[in-house]
């Protein structure tokens, strides 16, 4: 089924063209990537096909069965709402069932007697619309996400938290359509890798916005990528996308040799010839004009980056005996490391387990309670953390960049690079150099933070999450740029690409404190680390396996009242079926037929259902 068209749109924001004379399609379980460095218009792309803001010209037209739930990069909420209210907020009958049972239960569970009667109702209901399986899933969403406790309020959490309950909530909503930006942003690599395998297994379309390149190739059948203007499609996935985008490359320089040759070419004949023209020498004259005003779009060339900072001594930074904690929370415990010198380092460890905490100890932003930090004579650090700058007012971005920072800077060869250079080498062409800092979408504006933090000239770099809201282009410059670096680099950060490709070495965060030292590169840690954690559950002690057959988890009330009426109910459903089978075996007519058919097709799954459900509660 065709979900929806987008037909011949162009878009134009400020003074600036996205893109023009747009056309593509997305079918049913579909599953997109969009590309395109920052401010080229991914998001008002998604914004247009949900409906939130009109093409300039064109039309989308849409499947009157589609139905879309998305994630947005800065989501709307009332302080005061419960996780849960939040989060059931829908028309959706199944959603506003499942949250009205939800709240049932926790009254059922406090007091049987008093809500025994609607408890009934709402499980009468959920068997009616078929919610059991719903409701697991929803259950299996939260638990994933750590978000158990729905009725804290919404102004309770910080803005990693948010982004959660956002996610959760566009999951669970019922839809044939996700629409996703940036869903990685603030999840821990375990948390990525769950949401990567539900994103493969849901047979809902999706149209995703990330960096998160192992994502995309993981995740998407289609790459739409959004570049000088222009939309283009690729049928496959990330590394699809790679390979026909350097076989594209290799014959657009082939026509340009050709152009350039057959232009020599006429030059040279046109050099030769007479003043008077012939009506052949005006075509031939008209046609090497017309080549030229053709022209050839030249592929970006590679960004190399003369690599900066002032020369490290022999001391670079020690760490030594390092304890801090919050309250009764040991963050960290004892901890030495002395950085060698050009070091690139790699912080990881699950989501508030302490990795900024050290990165601000190392910062100065933030005292130890025991040991200290020394780093070396000429060590200056140049620290881009998560949150960033709030980047505001009218200046211009080349004039911030002047301003803020300086007019040049010397390289270590002693040549210089102005603020406009640097600028350039991270995509910000002249035009956007003189566009205002509060035009600047939110990814250009993190990318305009980055460059203000390189001009600084350190040589000694803290990255935490730099690839949050950065685009892919900019993460590949920023790659090699860090590869080059002749100083140390320390990065935070849970892409598995980017860590891949610029760090040596790991320190891992294990909790309560512990820190540990691992040599290689992050996925085959991650490797490791789960060869590891399913070791340890295979080889537990008998003994312990035996106590826990002895004691198996309870079940709660709601369930044990549940496990009482499921046979009676699986007893009904199967006199039902036989009903249905007789009369299909006893009737002539096919219309019937075709209908009573469809009916025991339907029974056929609920039994299934319920029946796994009863297995499930009867093992607990």
């Amino acid at each position: 089924m065709n979900l929806f068209n987008v037909k011949n749109i162009s878009k134009i924001r400020g003074d600036k063209k996205l893109f023009s004379d747009t056309t593509f399609g997305l079918q049913s379980g579909e599953k997109m990537g969009i590309i395109g460095i920052n401010g080229s218009g991914k998001s008002t792309l998604l914004g247009m096909i949900q409906g939130m803001e009109e093409p300039d010209t064109g039309e989308i037209t849409k499947n009157r069965e589609l139905k879309i739930s998305s994630l947005r990069q800065s989501p709307e909420f009332s302080q005061d709402d419960s996780v849960r209210d939040h989060i059931f907020k829908s028309d959706s009958k199944i959603i506003k069932l499942i949250k009205d049972y939800e709240i049932i239960c926790e009254k059922y569970e406090k007091d049987e007697v008093a809500h025994e009667k609607e408890f009934n109702q709402l499980h009468s209901e959920m068997d009616r619309l078929n919610g059991w399986d719903y409701e697991s899933t929803v259950r299996s969403i939260l638990i994933e996400l750590g978000l158990e406790d729905l009725n804290k309020k919404m102004g309770e959490f910080s803005g990693g938290t948010l982004k959660k309950i956002e996610l959760v909530k566009a999951l669970i909503e019922e839809s044939n359509l996700l629409i996703l930006d940036e869903p990685t942003n603030h999840l821990d690599v375990e948390t990525i890798l769950w949401l990567e395998n539900f994103l493969i297994e849901t047979d809902k379309a999706l149209i995703l916005i990330t960096h998160d390149r192992y994502f995309l190739d993981r995740v998407v059948d289609t790459i739409l990528e959004i570049d000088s203007e222009k939309v283009q499609i690729y049928k496959g996935n990330y590394n699809y996308y790679l390979q026909r985008k350097v076989e594209l490359q290799m014959v657009r320089e082939k026509e340009e040799d050709k152009r350039r040759s057959f232009l020599r070419r006429e030059l040279e004949w046109l050099g030769r010839q007479p003043k008077a023209r012939s009506t052949k020498q005006k075509a031939r004259t008209d046609r090497a004009e017309n080549t030229i005003q053709l022209g050839f779009r030249k592929e970006e060339e590679k960004l190399e980056l003369s690599v900066i900072g002032k020369r490290q001594g022999k001391m670079i930074l020690e760490i030594n005996n390092l304890t801090k904690s919050f309250g009764t929370q040991k963050i960290i415990d004892n901890f030495t490391y002395y950085f060698k010198k050009n070091e690139k380092l790699g912080i990881v460890g699950r989501n508030g387990i302490g990795k900024s905490t050290l990165l601000n100890l190392l910062s100065g932003k933030l005292e130890p309670d025991s040991g200290f930090i020394k780093p070396g004579v000429n060590t200056s650090i140049g620290y881009f953390d998560q949150v960033g700058k709030n980047l505001v007012g009218e200046m211009r971005v080349l004039d911030y960049i002047r301003k803020n920072v300086a007019e040049y800077i010397t390289m270590e060869d002693g040549s210089k690079i102005s603020a406009s250079q640097m600028l350039e080498r991270f995509l910000f062409t002249g035009g956007l150099q003189a566009l205002q800092v509060n035009k600047l979408s939110g990814g250009e504006k993190r990318r305009l933070y980055l460059v203000e933090i390189l001009m600084k000239n350190p040589n000694f770099l803290i990255l935490d999450e730099p690839t949050n809201d950065l685009d892919i282009k900019t993460l590949s410059i920023l790659e090699e740029f860090v590869m080059d670096f002749p100083g140390t680099v320390i990065v935070v950060s849970h892409d598995r690409y980017f860590m891949d490709r610029v760090t040596e070495t790991l320190v891992v965060f294990r909790g309560k404190g512990v820190i540990e030292t691992y040599v290689g590169t992050y996925s085959s840690f991650l490797d490791i680390n789960s060869k590891t954690k399913n070791e340890k559950v295979q080889n537990k002690p008998l003994s312990i396996v035996e106590e826990k057959e002895k004691t198996p988890p309870k079940l709660s009330n709601k369930e044990k009242k549940e496990l009482d009426s499921i046979e009676s109910e699986i007893s009904k459903l199967e006199e039902q079926k036989s009903t249905l089978t007789e009369k299909i075996s006893s009737n002539s007519n096919y219309q019937e037929i075709s209908i009573l058919t469809k009916d025991l097709e339907i029974l056929e799954v609920s039994i299934q259902k319920k029946i796994e459900r009863w297995e499930y509660l009867s093992s607990k």
